[in-house]
């Protein structure tokens, strides 16, 4: 019986003929106005049986009952344990019967490692039909008249994983099920595809053996599209370069060497003279066809826009400005990544999550489990690794110059560069890293989680520090990785450049060597017990950096495990003794840990690195989000309403009324929020409260002797969060911390002794170690995970999205430098807006030194009050000649510290005009330049121009808040000063600014608080 609709044979062979020249699935279709996937399936027996002609049809199959199919389908992959004989022997026999001729034969080896990738993603994904929706792990279906084989076939031995289908030309789709599965793969520990509500891995197994996503995202599954999946590229790119191959090889291998996928095509892509191009949008633009093209790449990387919504912005501008921008998307691929290539898929075991590497082979070394590389990227048993040396290098280009550059105070505490530690290791020629490793939930309604491991470098200044993240590992999966796993390329990586270093080329092209270690690790309690490989805190010896066995109480319904303050001391953890501990464990194979020690650490392999004073008590999380949270939420329990610390309703109104009227300066990322909100707070909002703004609200709120208690924090916190901090501030703020920690049990109750108040009394050890508690605070990683988890769309590929849009940013930044300097400064500072990073210096608003002025100016004369108090300032007795003439401006940026003028604040709700200077505390009422006689002509680096600032003197009240603490022999309140306003104006530069400050106005009081050091955005 003649088929019907069929292709006559010259066609066909047309087909093939455009195949072999190159051309890709879409233009054939195109060409000949045929279906893309008629096309596919026409190349496809080809490449089977390299002939176009009509081949006989097999005899019909044997017909399997609807009842049947079902019961197999619902056994999932392995053969029916629980019936008779007979039943069985009658399935087999049906299965058998479905077999067909030798040439037409299909077989599908889960252990074969044949790559083959012709196939068309986004077709497959398009013809993939929907799995059956009962709990069965193997769909059925007929599509275009054409019967589709069942294949529930995944069991560990060779033999029972071939199948046989019952034509040349049927897919086979295949649904693998993470809650019907009975696979041994499915009960191992490790990310599963996401079913149901979190839909994340849907694969199609086709009849070459490729494998590609069946997704339900907007982003990737629409049959027009007219780019190939950029994930899916950077996946195959990334595992020809762990084999060591040519990626556009391992992309595009397959029966013959002349296919090609349905995106590639052998025409030059439009968009390569772009970035170069100098011409105009349209006839009198200001803007460039490159600047245009950087513009939207930011716009599409900060936004996260998934490809669908890239492809109609693409189309609306060309609407507007036809040919402004490409037509396609490939400019993405081509333009946005260097590190196309070069990224590293590592995998491990799905039954033991033994680390494979990026071969994992045919077995598990340790489990032997069979393995195969594609099922393995079906699970997403990887994770992604972009190697420190490519990153170091390109990064070190840039920065060189900055390296060391911090500020130094003698005799005092500062940066990573003043603590013991740092100086007793410090070498010459070398780097030194901390880094991060932490859990961020992606989903609110599951447990997937990502874990980046992220590093900074020590040697850099804060500010530099900050801008510069190094992203090396990405981990997505369900729970929390397996450590050995996780850390093995991190740690090969260290002891090679540790070993061996890395040569590098500057920006003149000198060539220097340089070797890498790692010092510093900063993770909360959680994570930073699991790479330890210690008790958690809830255990005995739960603490990392003591002996403190802690106790058991009880606590409301149940118990919970409390650390006082230990009257005859607890001594420290030490390398050594840890190291012994391990091996003890180890060597007895003893079922439980010793001293909380459970184990050898990978850690331990880190080159230089001490795994007690490698790392650092947290600030964020055991403060902020842990004691400061703890006590504020105990206040207003109603469970502790007869207590006398506790805190009616009443008192709630008030404190939110107060907060509500703050004014804080930019330093402050958000804005004060009522307390009523406080389940919603942020570790900075918590930060804020308790440093600045508690000190002031709760000073008659709070009963004194819990007040009293309570001040303690806050001033121990200001001098660990100082610019600078001597020996002597160290041990008084050690002092309050011990005070704190220790009244909590005759004031609150034993079982509120927690063990983040534990981990305040270590606080100020780590400070001496590597520096005050900014230095390596955890806020840059936290808001690097934020980062993170805004670049990716829909629920498809979501750590190759995050590892693709990461280093497009960091591409595009470096673009905007060369690409957009000659442009106008509205451009830059939209692209500068978009990407939150300044890559341009304002040559026009360059004052001096790290001083530059912001927004438009204005020419005025300056007031009698302004010359007198020039007048009063021998130093600037040369502006006033220049009374007549002066340019004013209400913002300026001095050392990466906002100061606004008092008419500037007033209009905001952010106050930067209060400022220590070297004699007052003072509010800034107006910024003016004067210019200096010189023949610069006022050209970038010009130091012949002076900023003035004109400032009203707070003046300092006899009666200050005075809090002395007979234990510590202090005034703890000292950091809190009252101050009142005068109309004294006084005339000062930049190099007369001490500090920026906050000001708080209560109940007709005015306070001054120095501001502390905050992370910088």
């Amino acid at each position: 019986m003649p088929r019907k609709n069929e292709l006559s044979e010259a066609l066909r062979s047309q087909i093939v003929d455009l195949h072999k020249a190159g051309k890709g699935y879409k233009i054939i279709a195109r060409t000949l106005d045929i279906h893309r996937s008629t096309v596919r399936k026409i190349v496809y027996k080809w490449k089977r049986f390299s002939t176009v002609a009509t081949l006989p049809r097999s005899g019909r199959p044997t017909k399997t009952s609807a009842k049947t199919k079902i019961s197999e389908v619902g056994h999932g992959p392995s053969e029916p344990k629980d019936r008779g004989d007979s039943h069985t022997k009658k399935l087999k026999s049906e299965r058998d019967s479905t077999a067909v001729r030798s040439d037409a034969q299909i077989i599908y080896s889960c252990s074969s490692d044949t790559e083959a990738t012709d196939d068309d993603p986004v077709a497959g994904r398009a013809s993939a039909g929907p799995s059956n929706n009962r709990g069965q792990g193997v769909g059925l279906k007929t599509q275009r008249g054409k019967a589709t084989a069942v294949s529930s076939n995944d069991e560990t031995t060779e033999q029972d994983r071939d199948f046989n289908t019952t034509h040349k030309d049927v897919e086979i789709k295949h649904s693998y099920s993470s809650d019907t599965e009975a696979t041994d793969e499915e009960n191992m520990a490790g990310p599963s595809d996401i079913r149901g509500e979190s839909s994340d891995h849907k694969m199609v197994i086709m009849i070459d053996n490729t494998i590609c996503s069946d997704g339900n995202t907007d982003s990737y599954s629409s049959d027009e599209d007219e780019d190939e999946d950029p994930m899916a590229s950077h996946l195959s790119a990334g595992i020809a370069e762990s084999r060591g191959g040519d990626p556009d090889h391992e992309m595009h291998q397959g029966a013959t060497n002349s296919a090609s996928s349905d995106d590639e095509t052998t025409e030059e892509d439009p968009t390569e003279q772009f970035f170069c191009e100098e011409k105009k949008i349209y006839a009198g633009s200001s803007v460039t066809m490159g600047a245009l093209l950087l513009l939207l790449l930011a716009f599409i990387v900060k936004h996260g826009l998934s490809k669908a919504a890239a492809r109609d912005l693409l189309h609306l501008l060309n609407l507007v400005v036809p040919g402004c921008v490409p037509k396609s998307l490939r400019f993405l691929k081509k333009h946005s990544n260097d590190y196309n290539g070069k990224t590293e898929i590592h995998f491990y075991c799905p039954r033991c999550t033994n680390y494979l590497g990026v071969d994992p082979g045919n077995e598990c070394s340790v489990c032997q489990q069979s393995l195969n590389r594609k099922y393995l990227i079906l699970k997403a048993y990887y994770f992604l690794v972009m190697p420190l040396e490519i990153q170091l290098r390109n990064l070190l280009a840039r920065v060189h110059s900055k390296l060391g550059m911090h500020f130094t105070r003698d005799d005092s505490f500062s940066d990573v560069h003043t603590g013991n530690e740092y100086k007793s290791e410090r070498q010459d020629g070398s780097i030194t890293l901390t880094f991060n490793c932490g859990g961020s939930p992606v989903f609110s309604s599951s447990k997937y989680s990502i874990w980046p491991i992220l590093c900074t470098i020590n040697e850099l200044p804060y500010v530099e520090r900050c801008k510069n993240v190094l992203l090396h590992t990405l981990w997505f999966g369900k729970g929390k990785p397996q450590v050995q796993s996780f850390l093995t390329p991190f740690i090969n990586e260290l002891q090679k450049l540790s070993a061996a270093g890395f040569c590098w080329k500057d920006e003149i092209g000198s060539e220097h060597h340089t070797t890498v270690t790692v010092k510093i690790c900063t993770c909360d309690a959680i994570a930073r017990a699991m790479v330890q490989n210690f008790e958690p805190f809830n255990k005995e010896f739960g603490c990392g950096f003591c002996y403190h066995k802690g106790e058991m109480v009880i606590k409301g319904r149940g118990f919970t495990r409390v650390y006082p303050i230990q009257m005859d001391g607890c001594d420290l953890r030490h390398m050594p003794e840890t190291v012994q501990l391990a091996e003890l464990v180890m060597g007895n194979s003893y079922d439980q840990s010793q001293m909380g020690v459970k184990g050898p650490s990978l850690l331990f392999l880190l080159p230089s690195f001490d795994i007690i004073k490698g790392f650092v008590p947290d600030y964020m999380h055991c403060f902020c989000l842990g004691v400061v949270r703890q006590f504020v939420n105990l206040w207003f329990d109603p469970l502790y309403a007869s207590k006398d610390f506790h805190l009616t309703g009443e008192h709630l109104n008030d404190l939110d009324r107060a907060l509500c009227e703050i004014q804080p300066p930019n330093e402050i990322s958000r804005s004060p929020r009522s307390l009523s909100e406080r389940m919603h707070w942020k570790a900075c909002e918590w930060r804020a409260f308790a440093l600045l703004y508690s000190p002031v609200i709760l000073r008659n709120v709070l009963p004194a002797v819990y007040y009293k208690h309570w001040m303690l924090l806050p001033s121990a916190l200001h001098v660990l969060l100082s610019h600078f901090a001597t020996q002597d501030e160290l041990n008084c703020a050690e002092l309050c911390l011990v005070q704190f920690v220790a009244q909590i049990p005759s004031l609150y109750g034993l079982e509120h002794c927690s063990y983040d108040c534990h981990l305040l009394t270590h606080l100020t050890e780590g400070v001496r170690n590597w520096g005050l508690l900014w230095a390596n605070s955890v806020f840059v990683f936290q808001d690097m995970n934020s980062r993170l988890l805004q670049m990716y769309s829909g629920t498809q590929s979501i750590s190759l999205q995050i590892f693709k849009n990461f280093f497009s940013y960091e591409k595009i930044i470096r673009q905007g430098s060369a690409t957009l300097q000659d442009t106008s400064t509205e451009i830059k500072d939209f692209f500068c807006s978009m990407t939150s990073y300044d890559c341009f210096t304002k040559s026009l608003n360059y004052i001096g030194e790290e001083l530059v002025t912001l927004g438009s100016d204005s020419q005025r004369v300056l007031t009698p009050r302004e010359i007198a108090a020039l007048q009063k300032n021998e130093t600037l007795s040369w502006c006033q000649p220049h009374r007549d003439s002066v340019t004013e401006y209400k913002r300026c940026v001095y050392k990466n510290m906002l100061v606004t003028s008092l008419e500037c604040s007033g209009t905001l709700k952010r106050n930067n005009s209060v400022i220590e200077t070297s004699s007052c505390f003072a509010v800034v009422e107006s910024l003016v330049v004067v210019p200096k006689p010189c023949s610069c002509e006022g050209r970038p680096g010009c130091s012949c121009r002076e900023l003035v600032f004109f400032c009203k003197q707070l003046q300092r009240l006899t009666r200050q808040p005075t809090i002395h603490d007979t234990q510590i022999n202090t005034n703890i309140a000292k950091f809190l000063v009252k101050v009142r306003n005068s109309n004294e104006l006084c005339a000062i530069t930049c190099q007369d600014i001490v500090s920026k400050c906050f000001m708080i106005e209560h109940v007709g009081q005015l306070y001054v608080m120095r501001m502390p050091v905050f992370e910088t955005h």
